[in-house]
C-alpha cells in the first residue's frame, strides 16, 4: 500500500465527520464497507495484513470522537446561574480591549449549581477561556478558581460569524466570567514560564522599534499575538487577499523551522542540527499559542528532518496526512476549523494541483515548456512565474473555503502574493534577530528592525493602491453546498485522471482543454443562489429593524438597520449577511424614521463603503421640518458620493416586476412622534405584496388607511388591502397592528423583530392576540432567528433560519 498515512487520513476524517454529523447506524455502516473493502483489496493484491493498522483508525476515531464530546455536554444548557470551579493551566492570557482573556485546555470543569439530574452535574474535560476586568495569573500558572459559565453564541443569521463551532474547533467548549479565585499555583522558575518571559520581552522590544501599527503587525506575524493589531491593516490586508500573513501559519513555521536547521547543518552534525532544531520549533509552537495550522507545519518539518537524517525523502503526500491523523486524533472537531482546512488544502493544492499546472510538459497548462538558456529566463520561470504557479494552485484547492467564509475573492492577492511571500522571510529574520537583539541592546534592535518597517510601509502602501480599483475583488457570496461538493468532486478526479495518465497518448496541451473548460463551468456555480426570484430577509438584530430585499435579477434594497440591544450590528450582522448573498452594492437603502434602532448599523454601511461594497442612494423619510440625525446621515453620505432621495406618499420606483411604493407619510403630514412619521412602503412583485411599517403606530395607521381610499390615490387599493406579508409596526407594540388596521390589510403573514427578553416587553400580547384574532400568522425574530420570504411569479414561502416552513 502506498502512502498508509494518506489514506488512514482520509479514513479518519471521513470518521470524524461522520461521527459529529451523521446517526450510529450511518457510521457503523460505514465502517463496516471500510474494513470489508481493505480484506477485498488485501485478496486480490497481496497487500501485508500489517495495513489494516491503518484501516483501523476509522474505529479509533469514532470512540476517540465520542470521548472528545463529553466535554460539551453542557454546551445549550446553560442557564444564567450557571457556576462552575475550573481547575487547569493557563495557558495564554491576552489582553483585549477592556478585560482579559484567560486560556486553558483540557481543564477540569466541576459543575456548581443545584440540579436534582446527577448527569448534568457531571465532571468534564473541557477547553475555556476566562473572561475577567483585571488579570488574575499568568500564561503557565495552575489555577483553581469559580467562573459563572456562558455558552458561545451561535448565529441567528445567515453569514453570521458561528462564535460556537468556531471555539468548539479549536478546543474551547466555554467561555466563563471570573467570580473568585481559589487557589494558585505560579509557575515561576519552570521552562514554560520563561518561555513566556522571553516572548513577552521580545514584544516590548517591538514597541520600542517599531511604529505603532507596524508594531501591532510584527507582534501577529512572529508570536501570533493579535491583541493590539491595528484594526484598519487588519481589514486592509483582509480585503486585499494577504490576512494569511497575520495569523502564525505554516508559511512562518516552515520558513523559521527550515532557516534554522539550514544554518545548524553547517555547523553541527546533521543529527544534532535535527535534534536542536526540533527543540527549538517545539518551544517556538508554544510560544505561539499553537495552532492548528502550525502544528501541521512542525509535524511536516519534523518528518521532513528525520528523513533527511535517514537519508530518505519525505513524501508530501504521506507527511501530510501524518499531520492530519495527529491533529484530528487531539481534536475531531478541528474538521470544521478554518485554519485547519485552508493549511491542509493549500497543501494538498501544491502537492496533487501544482504538478498538472507545471510539469515536464507544460507550463500553466497550455504552455509548452522550453529550455531555458539564459539566467535571466531561469530567474523568471523559478521565482516568479513558479511563485504565481503555486498561488494559482493554492487559490484553486482552497476557493470554496475562501467564499465560504468571505463571500469574495481578491483577485489582485494572486499579483500582491507574489511580492508579499518572497519578502517574508526578511520580514521574519528582521522580526527574530529585532527580538534577541533587543535583549540584549535596544540600540542593535532598532538597527535590525529597519528592513521589517520598510517592507511592512510596503506592504500597507500596495494595499492601499490595490484597494482603489474595484476590479481587484470579485463577490460571490457564500456557495451552494452542492456546488462546494461538485467542485471538489471534480479536482479530486482531474488529478485521479492525470495521475493514472488515462490520457497519456494526449499532448499535454490538448488533454487539459476538457477540464479547464469543465473546470471554469464549475467555477461559476460558486456563487451565491437565492432560489427564487425574489427574497426577503428578515434579519434579527435584536431590538431593532433590518430587512434585505433580493431580486435574482440584481436589485438588492435595504429597510432600516440599527438596534438598541446588539452592538456593530451593521459589520457583524447586515455587512456579514449582505456578503453572504453576494451583495456587492445596496441599490437602496430605505430609513424609516430616526431612531436609533433603525439606523445605527446604516452609520456602519456608510463608513465601510469601498472597492467591494457601495450604497447608491438613501431613502429618508419626507417632512417638514428638519431632524439632526437624519441631518447627520445626509451628510454621512455626501461625503462618500451617496445620492439622497427624499420620498412621501404616492412616490415610487420599479425595477422589472418589482414595485415600491411610498403610502406614508404625506405632505404637510401633521406627526406628534418619529413613529408617526415613519415611512410605509408598499413592495409588490407579481401577485405577491408586503407591507413595511418601520414604527408606524394607529396614528400613521389611520392616516394610512384614509390615504389609501381616496379616489384620486395613486396606491392601489385592492394590494393594500389584501396584502401577504405584514412588518408589523414598532416591533409589535401595542400601539400597532390596530383591529382597524389589521382588517383592512388583511395580511396573512406577520413579522416582527425584536429581541430576546427585551425591556420594553415587545411584542405586546394585546398585538398578538389581534393578530391571532385576524388568522394572520406570526413569525418573530427573537425566538426564530433571520426569517425569509421568497417569491416567485405566482407563490411565496416563509422560511426561518435552519428550518423551512410553509
Amino acid at each position: 500500500m502506498k502512502r498508509p498515512f494518506f489514506v488512514a487520513a482520509v479514513i479518519g476524517l471521513a470518521a470524524a465527520y461522520l461521527s459529529i454529523y451523521s446517526s450510529g447506524y450511518i457510521v457503523l455502516s460505514a465502517g463496516v464497507i471500510i474494513i470489508a473493502c481493505y480484506f477485498i483489496f488485501y485478496k486480490y493484491s497481496k497487500t501485508p495484513l500489517f495495513y489494516i493498522l491503518f484501516v483501523l483508525i476509522f474505529p479509533i476515531m469514532v470512540i476517540r470522537t465520542e470521548y472528545y464530546s463529553r466535554g460539551m455536554r453542557y454546551q445549550g444548557k446553560l442557564t444564567q446561574d450557571c457556576y462552575a470551579y475550573i481547575k487547569g493551566e493557563a495557558v495564554s492570557v491576552i489582553k483585549g480591549g477592556n478585560s482579559y482573556a484567560t486560556r486553558l485546555n483540557n481543564a477540569l470543569l466541576i459543575p456548581d449549581w443545584k440540579n436534582n439530574d446527577e448527569k448534568v452535574n457531571e465532571s468534564v474535560k473541557s477547553g475555556i477561556i476566562i473572561y475577567s476586568e483585571d488579570s488574575f495569573c499568568h500564561a503557565g500558572d495552575y489555577i483553581w478558581v469559580r467562573v459563572k459559565l456562558k455558552d458561545f453564541e451561535e448565529p441567528t443569521n445567515e453569514g453570521q460569524f458561528n462564535a460556537r463551532a468556531y471555539y468548539t474547533s479549536d478546543g474551547i467548549n466555554y467561555q466563563g466570567i471570573f467570580n473568585k479565585t481559589v487557589n494558585i499555583t505560579p509557575c515561576e522558575g519552570t521552562l514554560k514560564a520563561s518561555l513566556l518571559n522571553i516572548a513577552d520581552s521580545i514584544k516590548n522590544v517591538y514597541v520600542n522599534t517599531f511604529t505603532q501599527k507596524n508594531a501591532g503587525t510584527m507582534r501577529a506575524i512572529v508570536l501570533g499575538d493579535r491583541s493590539v493589531l491595528d484594526d484598519e491593516i487588519k481589514e486592509l490586508y483582509k480585503k486585499n487577499g494577504i490576512s494569511h500573513i497575520l495569523a502564525i501559519s505554516a508559511l512562518h513555521i516552515t520558513m523559521v523551522g527550515m532557516l534554522v536547521y539550514r544554518m545548524l547543518k553547517k555547523i553541527i552534525s546533521v543529527i544534532q542540527a535535527a535534534v536542536l532544531s526540533s527543540v527549538i520549533m517545539l518551544f517556538y509552537l508554544y510560544i505561539t499559542g499553537n495552532s492548528v495550522s502550525a502544528g501541521r507545519a512542525v509535524i511536516m518539518i519534523l518528518v521532513f528532518m528525520l528523513a533527511d537524517v535517514l537519508g530518505r525523502t519525505s513524501d508530501g503526500a504521506n507527511t501530510l496526512g501524518l499531520a492530519v491523523v495527529i491533529l484530528i486524533i487531539r481534536n475531531p472537531y478541528c474538521i470544521s476549523n478554518a485554519g485547519f482546512l485552508m493549511s491542509f488544502l493549500a497543501m494538498a493544492g501544491i502537492i496533487f494541483v501544482k504538478p498538472i499546472f507545471s510539469n515536464e510538459e507544460t507550463i500553466m497548462l497550455f504552455f509548452r515548456k522550453k529550455k531555458m538558456v539564459s539566467i535571466t529566463e531561469m530567474f523568471i520561470y523559478h521565482n516568479i512565474i513558479d511563485m504565481l504557479i503555486t498561488g494559482l494552485c493554492v487559490q484553486i484547492a482552497t476557493l470554496p473555503v475562501v467564499l465560504s467564509m468571505s463571500g469574495q475573492i481578491a483577485i489582485i492577492s494572486l499579483l500582491l502574493n507574489i511580492v508579499v511571500i518572497p519578502l517574508m522571510s526578511v520580514i521574519m529574520v528582521s522580526g527574530i534577530l529585532t527580538g534577541i537583539m533587543g535583549l540584549i541592546s535596544m540600540k542593535a534592535a532598532i538597527w535590525t528592525a529597519g528592513a521589517g518597517e520598510y517592507i511592512l510601509d510596503l506592504y500597507s502602501w500596495l494595499c492601499e493602491k490595490a484597494s482603489g480599483s474595484s476590479g481587484a475583488v470579485i463577490v460571490t457570496g457564500h456557495p451552494p453546498e452542492k456546488a462546494v461538493v461538485l467542485y471538489y468532486v471534480f479536482l479530486i478526479v482531474w488529478c485521479v485522471i492525470y495521475y493514472m495518465k488515462v490520457f497519456s497518448g494526449i499532448s499535454g496541451k490538448y488533454r487539459n482543454v476538457l477540464p479547464a473548460i469543465l473546470y471554469l463551468i464549475i467555477t461559476i456555480q460558486l456563487r451565491y443562489n437565492t432560489g427564487c426570484s425574489m427574497k426577503i430577509s428578515m434579519l434579527d438584530v435584536g431590538q431593532g429593524d433590518s430587512i434585505v430585499l433580493q431580486t435574482s435579477d440584481g436589485f438588492n434594497a435595504l429597510f432600516d438597520g440599527g438596534s438598541t440591544s446588539k452592538k456593530n450590528i451593521g459589520r457583524y450582522r447586515i455587512y456579514t449577511y449582505l456578503k453572504y448573498a453576494g451583495v456587492r452594492s445596496l441599490d437602496y437603502v430605505f430609513v424609516s424614521h430616526p431612531d436609533k434602532d433603525h439606523i445605527s448599523g446604516i452609520y456602519e454601511l456608510i463608513d465601510m463603503c469601498d472597492n467591494t461594497f457601495e450604497i447608491k442612494n438613501i431613502v429618508l423619510p419626507h417632512i417638514n421640518d428638519t431632524d439632526e440625525t437624519l441631518l447627520e446621515i445626509r451628510k454621512m453620505a455626501d461625503r462618500v458620493g451617496i445620492n439622497v432621495l427624499y420620498a412621501c406618499r404616492g412616490d415610487a420606483l420599479s425595477a422589472g416586476n418589482l414595485s415600491i411604493s411610498c403610502v406614508h407619510p404625506c405632505k404637510n403630514y401633521n406627526y406628534e412622534s418619529a413613529n408617526d412619521y415613519s415611512a410605509v412602503y408598499l413592495i409588490s412583485f407579481g401577485k405577491f405584496s408586503m407591507l413595511m411599517t418601520g414604527d408606524a403606530e394607529s396614528k400613521a395607521e389611520k392616516c394610512l388607511i384614509q390615504d389609501a381610499r381616496k379616489s384620486d390615490s395613486v396606491v392601489d387599493l385592492q394590494k393594500l388591502s389584501g396584502i401577504n406579508v405584514l412588518k408589523a409596526g414598532h416591533h409589535g407594540s401595542r400601539g400597532a397592528s390596530s383591529e382597524n388596521f389589521l382588517r383592512f390589510v388583511k395580511p396573512e403573514t406577520a413579522l416582527i423583530s425584536c429581541g430576546v427578553d427585551n425591556s420594553y416587553g415587545h411584542p405586546h400580547n394585546e398585538t398578538l392576540q389581534r393578530l391571532k384574532e385576524a388568522g394572520t400568522k406570526v413569525y418573530r425574530t427573537d425566538d426564530r432567528g433571520e426569517i425569509m420570504v421568497r417569491v416567485w411569479e405566482d407563490s411565496y414561502a416563509i422560511e426561518v433560519f435552519g428550518e423551512q416552513k410553509e
